[in-house]
């Protein structure tokens, strides 16, 4: 199947997370089935990323990424070798407005060479980290470790009792299955962020959800020693995300 305009706005907007449950699942299903749109689907990936972090995406589009794209681990890893590439651009694009000028051209060339030879092998170093990356993607966690939490009413000043976690964690990641409050009304989907005690913030991966609870999963390795409490969001059938009130907590040791 060639791919089209049509179907690069489809994927770009299902990214985003800017399409119906309809829509995306007819999407997910060509990725499954078409190996040059999936292809497509990681171009985007990249286009998107790079349009992130060089500040080309309108406010709307940021929010949706920031939001829906950054769901994964391995996607906010790929931002982060992003925003140093970008970094790293712009630091050469200065240095070589630098050097134009007389007296720092004449210091810059004391050492006939050696500047720029260091400036080339960080760049190369840099981006044959990055290809490393790309193409040895985080292999999706086997094993798991479990926990099952209930939505709690309370703050964490206020001392609300928190499941635990040991550590180290006898397998690749944490499950952790939230039971959904009766009293709200069924989402079309939903959305976790998970906060540490330091007031560090990242969106989790979404693995299950049906009518009485959601999954997210931890990598093992993501898992430090503290309090964490879990904050959820829902989206109901008109489109309109909703903070779901409480938190579950758990503690890791």
């Amino acid at each position: 199947m060639t791919s089209t305009p049509e179907i690069q706005d489809q994927i770009r907007r299902y990214l985003l997370g800017e399409l119906d449950d309809g829509t995306r699942a007819e999407v997910e299903k060509r990725f499954l089935s078409d190996g040059e749109v999936f292809e497509e689907l990681l171009v985007a990936e990249d286009e998107i990323i790079d349009d992130y972090a060089s500040g080309r995406l309108d406010p709307e589009e940021r929010a949706d990424f920031e939001a829906h794209f950054l769901a994964t681990p391995e996607r906010q890893q790929k931002l982060r070798f992003a925003r140093a590439l970008h970094r790293h651009a712009m630091n050469l694009a200065n240095e070589r407005e630098t050097v134009k000028q007389p007296v720092i051209r004449s210091l810059w060339f004391g050492r006939p060479g050696l500047s720029w030879a260091a400036t080339t092998v960080a760049a190369l170093a840099l981006i044959v980290g990055t290809v490393w990356f790309l193409r040895s993607r985080t292999a999706p966690p086997k094993t798991f470790a479990t926990l099952t939490l209930t939505i709690n009413q309370s703050t964490r000043a206020e001392g609300a009792p928190a499941a635990m976690v040991k550590l180290p964690l006898a397998a690749d990641a944490l499950k952790i299955f939230l039971r959904l409050p009766g009293s709200v009304p069924p989402a079309s989907r939903y959305r976790v962020v998970l906060e540490a005690d330091d007031g560090e913030t990242r969106p989790l991966e979404m693995s299950d959800q049906d009518g009485e609870s959601i999954a997210v999963v931890i990598p093992a390795t993501q898992l430090k020693r503290g309090q964490y409490v879990l904050k959820t969001f829902g989206t109901g059938v008109n489109g309109v995300e909703q903070r779901i009130p409480g938190n579950y907590f758990f503690t890791v040791e």
